[in-house]
């Protein structure tokens, strides 16, 4: 869909937003899967705060988003917190976007957000997508109770001990359990499957969903032995969010 065609795209002028930092949530992979709202905030304020300036350029320019792009990222987050913390008391309106997803899940926002709060500034979420949320729904896995478990460790023996404490915390709480989610880089993804299988056994039901929302999305589900396998023989890409409850129930 080229810009002309985006009927986001072009828009009558908007009315100045309220001081304050925005959390804009953005696609995943799909271009389409953005807000009304969202895209409204992005044209309306003064300045964007993105990760990856580059990376997020793409989406702004097929929104036609003119606006600054600075970027805030875990490297500067400490050198440029208090600057931007001062522009927003100052009165400007600031949105903050990810790579891709919801702001504050697994990325630096929930630095700006804390010293802003401290501040007494007001911090406005746009809710949106979230690759987390996007896979578990699909993922045929329990979702009354689920617990976000970050990006697993990197070293072997790390990721070996954190799910050794998994297993023994849900053991305890059988009835509490929830359904355990992880994102996993590509380069990781075979190793991490074979720790799972070790700590909690080769039959474990496991899913695992990569490239959500773009081309090739996929999701495998099946005995944690069996994914393990696939992905030792084709090579794993795209970003991964896996899935499993730590009873086994599906």
């Amino acid at each position: 869909m080229s810009i002309e065609q985006n009927p986001l795209a072009a828009s009558p002028a908007l009315p100045p937003l309220d001081p304050g930092l925005y959390l804009v949530a953005t696609p995943i992979g799909n271009l389409e899967d953005i807000t009304f709202r969202a895209v409204r905030i992005l044209k309306s304020c003064d300045r964007i705060l993105a990760e990856d300036t580059r990376h997020s350029r793409v989406l702004l320019d097929h929104y036609g988003v003119r606006k600054p792009v600075e970027p805030y990222h875990d490297f500067n987050k400490e050198k440029v917190t208090a600057g931007i913390v001062q522009r927003l008391r100052d009165g400007e309106a600031i949105a903050l976007i990810c790579d891709a997803g919801t702001p504050g899940i697994a990325d630096p926002a929930f630095n700006l957000v804390k010293a802003s709060l401290a501040e007494n500034v007001s911090v406005y979420s746009i809710p949106g997508p979230s690759a987390l949320l996007a896979a578990i729904t699909s993922s045929g896995l329990p979702t009354d109770r689920f617990s976000f478990e970050n990006f697993p460790p990197k070293k072997s023996a790390q990721r070996i001990h954190k799910l050794e404490h998994l297993k023994e915390r849900w053991n305890e709480d059988e009835n509490h359990a929830p359904t355990l989610g992880f994102y996993v880089a590509p380069y990781q993804i075979v190793s991490f499957l074979g720790e799972i299988g070790q700590v909690f056994g080769p039959d474990l039901h496991v899913v695992a969903a990569r490239e959500m929302t773009k081309k090739f999305e996929e999701f495998r589900r099946g005995p944690v032995s069996e994914l393990s396998a696939h992905f030792a023989k084709v090579t794993p890409r795209g970003e991964f969010v896996v899935l499993f409850h730590p009873q086994n129930k599906r």
